[in-house]
């Protein structure tokens, strides 16, 4: 039979003893974290949070999903995007623009009370802006805009503005783009009507010339000099022989620039057909997201929670009570050794 060790129990008696004959200083110590965070709780700034929760859209161009006659699943208007098409979202609201525009509009220098003739304000400013406005990527694919402020009414606010700032910042960073790509195309399609139009004048010409359609004109006079030759009538064999002449001469030219006129006939609609769609991505007010929820202002603090302050104030000072006790055995052990 295995008994109990009574150094055990002794060392815990012992343990008990010391800390007993200490209970005022861990008292007073434990009392003034109590206290402390007591005041703390009230005296901390609360804080209220909104939140605005959206789907990114699968498509950003209004020419593919409504324009193009060959759409596939990504060109659909409807349709939310993935977790690529968060992430390029998340990307975009971390942008300096979206900052900028919100700190400026907001005035955050002094929401956030940063001076203004502080030399690292920018940071300041950044940091404090990282501290109240989180972005973050939910399970369900979606991106949630959190905002936490003093006042609920702007919390609320800037958190909905986030969310329509989205919309101007990505238009304004493609729009420089789509402009271009419009000026580029536009530049084609004069060019290649340009070019139409002097082949256009040729074919006009060999028209009067006598050239009409070189393959149907062959086949016609082929025909009909075959019947003068068997009736033997000189004259009409004479006429058709001189204008069988003339397609030598000029057949040629007329089947080369019918060709090419064809070709770059239907190569204009194409090109006219791209300037159509690059011209409504650049006019195009299509939402780059879907939101799901609204912010609302909040009528009930997020921050601080006051127990937990109270409670943490509390362990960390009883904690330290004890810390201070081994500190204070320590060097009274090492006074006495080398005493």
């Amino acid at each position: 039979m295995t008994g109990t060790d009574p150094r055990s129990n002794l060392d815990s008696f012992d343990l008990v003893l010391f800390l007993w004959a200490r209970r005022k200083l861990i008292l007073g110590v434990t009392l003034f974290g109590l206290v402390a965070g007591v005041v703390a709780a009230f005296v901390i700034r609360p804080l209220y949070m909104s939140e605005v929760i959206m789907f990114p859209a699968i498509t950003n161009s209004a020419s593919k999903a409504l324009l193009n006659e060959q759409s596939t699943g990504r060109d659909d208007i409807l349709a939310l995007g993935d977790e690529e098409d968060s992430e390029q979202l998340l990307q975009m609201l971390h942008s300096d623009a979206i900052r900028d525009r919100i700190s400026e509009k907001y005035d955050l220098m002094q929401v956030y009370r940063i001076k203004p003739d502080s030399r690292h304000r920018r940071t300041e400013l950044r940091e404090a802006f990282d501290d109240h406005i989180k972005f973050e990527y939910t399970k369900f694919s979606s991106v949630r805009v959190e905002v936490l402020d003093e006042d609920p009414e702007r919390a609320a606010n800037i958190a909905n503005d986030i969310a329509a700032q989205l919309d101007s910042v990505w238009k304004d960073m493609a729009h420089e783009r789509a402009e271009k790509g419009v000026e580029l195309v536009r530049q084609r399609v004069a060019e290649l009507e340009e070019q139409i139009g002097i082949w256009d004048d040729s074919l006009r010409v060999l028209r009067r010339l006598g050239v009409q359609d070189y393959h149907s004109q062959a086949e016609r006079y082929n025909e009909y000099l075959g019947a003068a030759i068997v009736k033997g009538d000189q004259r009409a064999i004479k006429a058709f022989e001189d204008r069988f002449a003339v397609l030598a001469e000029y057949g040629g030219a007329y089947v080369t620039i019918q060709d090419r006129l064809y070709s770059e006939t239907k190569r204009l609609s194409m090109l006219r057909m791209k300037l159509e769609q690059a011209e409504a991505d650049l006019q195009s007010e299509l939402p780059h997201k879907f939101v799901v929820d609204r912010a609302q202002p909040s009528d009930k603090k997020a921050y601080p929670v006051r127990w937990l302050v109270v409670a943490v104030s509390t362990v960390a000072a009883l904690l330290l009570a004890l810390l201070l006790i081994v500190v204070q055995e320590n060097i009274k052990k090492i006074r006495t050794t080398h005493g």
